[in-house]
């Protein structure tokens, strides 16, 4: 719930006013001000400035108007606005499906529709017929740098890797996994490279210079919850890392918001010391993968992309990595997961 803007300093009510303008420009200045508790002609004053700054407001369809002639907002307008909502609630009340949830269920709270309806549509989107077996997770020791001729031609949908963030790691792996990339994802696949911020322009340059079949699609902000540490050598902390998103041909998949907020569940760093949260690689995968697809991570680590997957469910999995312990912690993990002691 967003805090009244008068327990900030002048600069930070301007700034919450502005992030409001951004996302519901729709709105009124009154309706505005009774969200977040300042005055109608405060945010007048932001607004024209955004407008005589050309501002972008808000996302697709930002103009549109309709969810607050929805007869459950109508109703509960004045609970709703006087509850101070917050950035992502007020996105989520935008929904006309999530308005038509809370009005089900009799809820003021568009965050706890928006998650029912999340579930619903995932339980929905489950294809009771793909099921997958251990027999359809590989996991094998393997160097990058080989090429990894033991996964076939055009056989993965998504390959993510994680690699090691240090200048020479990322120098010497980045051109092995765009190659191996390119040869290995189907027509339309996607090869998602994790990396820190201090060599991402020379994975980036690697990335769209060493083999033309993969093109630059986006950077992904992928936000830690881990404090921001402080880069010394840039003058810089930093509380994302960056997943480089690149594909092989044209990309004709769902459209991809461009952060990812790491549920507070940790990295796991028991199996591996760089290990990933699970929760959030299982994020990344559920945004760029479906049932039936291939996914290959070729660094895998301690597997926390093996658990992601098979805890999503319905994905086939490659899985290589250069360290042999690495190789046996995943296969031990895989083997727990399909019910070994």
């Amino acid at each position: 719930m967003a805090k009244p803007t008068k327990q900030f300093t002048q600069a930070k009510k301007r700034t919450i006013i502005k992030e409001h303008l951004l996302i519901a420009p729709e709105l009124s200045n009154r309706q505005i001000s009774k969200i977040i508790g300042c005055s109608p002609t405060t945010v007048g004053t932001i607004r024209q400035e955004l407008i005589d700054k050309n501002a972008q407001f808000g996302h697709r369809h930002t103009q549109d108007d309709s969810w607050t002639k929805h007869p459950y907002f109508i109703a509960n307008k004045d609970k709703l606005l006087s509850k101070g909502l917050s950035d992502k609630s007020l996105r989520a009340l935008k929904n006309k499906l999530v308005l038509d949830k809370m009005a089900e269920i009799g809820s003021l709270s568009p965050r706890y529709a928006q998650r029912l309806l999340y579930k619903e549509k995932k339980l929905a989107n489950k294809d009771k017929n793909i099921t997958v077996s251990e027999q359809d997770v590989r996991v094998f020791l393997g160097d990058v740098r080989t090429g990894l001729p033991q996964i076939a031609d055009g056989s993965v949908s998504l390959c993510f890797v994680d690699i090691p963030y240090d200048r020479k790691a990322v120098e010497e792996l980045t051109p092995h996994i765009a190659k191996t990339a390119a040869r290995i994802l189907s027509d339309g696949g996607s090869l998602l490279l994790m990396v820190g911020g201090s060599h991402l322009d020379i994975a980036l340059n690697k990335l769209t210079t060493t083999d033309k079949a993969l093109k630059f699609q986006w950077d992904i902000a992928y936000v830690c919850q881990r404090g921001t540490p402080l880069i010394q050598g840039r003058r810089v902390t930093t509380a994302v890392k960056h997943i480089l998103w690149m594909v092989k041909g044209k990309y004709d998949g769902p459209i991809q918001y461009d952060l990812i907020y790491t549920p507070p569940d940790n990295a796991d760093k028991e199996p591996h010391p760089w290990g990933q949260s699970v929760e959030g690689i299982k994020c990344i995968l559920e945004r760029w993968s479906v049932e039936g697809d291939t996914i290959a991570d070729i660094m895998c680590g301690g597997g926390s992309t093996a658990q992601a997957a098979l805890e999503l469910g319905g994905r086939k999995l490659v899985l290589s990595d250069i360290d042999p312990k690495s190789v046996k912690t995943t296969k031990n993990l895989v083997a727990k997961m399909f019910g070994a002691k």
